[in-house]
């Protein structure tokens, strides 16, 4: 039958691909390329493409959208910049108090772009925040997007940004490719409690990270929880003829046999790059034949880095009360889903955000490698926490912090909330053997507040209590 343009763009990603493939045994190569140049998007672009759309449909629907986690990496921004599609329609989803990408508020906006006749041209969920090591909930929004095919009869794309954490999928994966429960995993990594007594991983972060069989693609790179060098990377498709709606076919290995020949592995036509240098390709091989992608390997690794995170998380999490702190408090994140912690620097007579954030900025400048020559013992990155993508994450924080309303953030704009942050990648730091980093690093943290406090004192005009 003949379907109006909502159906159309509704089509589900496998469905679109067997119709790909049949496409191609539909007659000579010759003659789809012709029709393919005529008439796909790839050939035409987005504004002569549009434009046949609307005086073909009299059902002209408003601007597609991409839906990603608020959490997502900035690079988001800059991918939907460069299609075409405009950063306007990018669509950010709001954040648990985990800083997990919120399923509810997923399908609430899937019902609301559904009533206007939106189309969703996909959804990133991440798997590992770059700021606060956050694992979306990926098994719920994969039930969400069966819901939304089954209730709405919408479909669309589902992408996980597995770019920082997809190496932690390792750790459920057995040394045979079975799956490890999450008790197996506990008992071998014996990691400190948490604040209300439970244990990495839980149940929920097993059942998220066994969730990527089941989205459409995945992003990786191995420069991160990986420890290779840069430039590798990788896109992993759940279904392999997905390069083919990107390939470009050079007339020297133009295919000759099918979609599924020798010459379709060559990676030029699938890449911006064409040809690529084969080192970075080579040390991904070597790591991952020292270090298999299971439980014996960077499974292991990982476990140790995240037990190690939890054991600084504690740390800091003791010291904020402890006498010898005093003046001054640390304001905990809650425990991180891998291995990066994220707090807050405060002083007991600081009541205005703006003083938490030159403190904060104060830490972060002698405790990085901001200023030439500086050699701090201890490494601090930072982040700012800022309205939209944080409303639903900032109230407890601020509360905990005691410096104003969630109103005041948000007036605030940019300046947002200084967020420092600790990445653990040293599996020893969960050890109670060798050098006391933990302890090491929170006496360093301390130091440098005081001498942030002491350069703030010094500022002229300055008055921060």
């Amino acid at each position: 039958r003949k379907l109006a343009l909502r159906e159309l763009l509704n089509v589900r990603p496998s469905a679109a691909m067997d119709l790909w493939e049949a496409l191609w045994s539909s007659g000579p190569r010759d003659e789809i390329l012709a029709h393919l140049k005529d008439h796909s998007l790839q050939a035409l672009g987005y504004q002569d493409y549009s434009a046949r759309l609307a005086t073909r449909f009299p059902d002209v629907l408003p601007p597609s959208v991409v839906l990603v986690a608020a959490t997502a990496h900035y690079s988001w921004e800059k991918i939907v910049r460069a299609l075409g599609i405009g950063s306007n329609q990018l669509l950010f989803i709001p954040v648990d108090d985990r800083f997990r990408m919120d399923p509810d508020a997923l399908w609430e906006t899937i019902q609301h772009l559904t009533a206007r006749n939106v189309p969703i041209l996909g959804c990133i969920a991440v798997c590992g925040t770059t700021e606060e090591s956050a694992v979306d909930r990926l098994d719920q929004v994969l039930e969400v997007r069966e819901r939304a095919w089954n209730e709405l009869g919408v479909a669309f794309h589902l992408h996980a940004d597995a770019c920082y954490g997809g190496y932690a999928a390792s750790v459920i994966r057995a040394p045979g490719g079975g799956l490890r429960s999450a008790e197996e995993i506990r008992a071998s990594t014996d990691a400190v409690p948490d604040a209300d007594g439970s244990r990495w991983p839980s149940e929920a972060w097993v059942r998220a990270m066994a969730a990527l069989e089941g989205t459409d693609s995945v992003t990786i790179d191995p420069h991160k929880l990986g420890y290779i060098p840069y430039p590798a990377g990788a896109i992993v498709f759940r279904d392999r003829r997905s390069r083919e709606l990107v390939a470009v076919d050079p007339p020297y290995l133009t295919p000759t046999q099918g979609l599924h020949s020798a010459e379709d592995l060559f990676l030029g036509r699938f890449v911006f790059e064409g040809s690529k240098p084969g080192a970075a390709a080579a040390a991904v091989w070597l790591s991952h034949k020292v270090l298999p992608l299971d439980a014996t390997g960077y499974g292991l690794l990982i476990e140790r880095t995240a037990a190690g995170a939890r054991r600084l998380h504690a740390s800091l999490r003791e010291a904020s009360t402890a006498p010898a702190t005093e003046p001054f408090r640390l304001v905990l994140l809650p425990e991180p889903d891998l291995n990066i912690v994220c707090f807050v620097v405060t002083h007991a007579d600081f009541r205005e955000l703006a003083q938490v954030n030159a403190l904060n900025e104060g830490i972060y400048a002698r405790m990085s490698l901001s200023e030439p020559g500086a050699t701090p013992q201890y490494i601090l990155t930072r982040t700012r926490f800022q309205t939209p993508m944080y409303d639903g994450a900032i109230e407890p924080i601020l509360e905990a912090l005691g410096v104003g309303s969630q109103q005041a953030w948000k007036a605030g704009g940019a300046a947002g909330l200084v967020v420092l942050r600790a990445t653990v990648m040293d599996p020893f730091m969960a050890e109670d053997t060798g050098p006391d980093h933990v302890g090491g690093f929170t006496r360093a943290l301390l130091e440098e507040a005081e001498a942030a406090l002491a350069t703030m004192a010094a500022a002229p005009g300055r008055d921060d209590g």
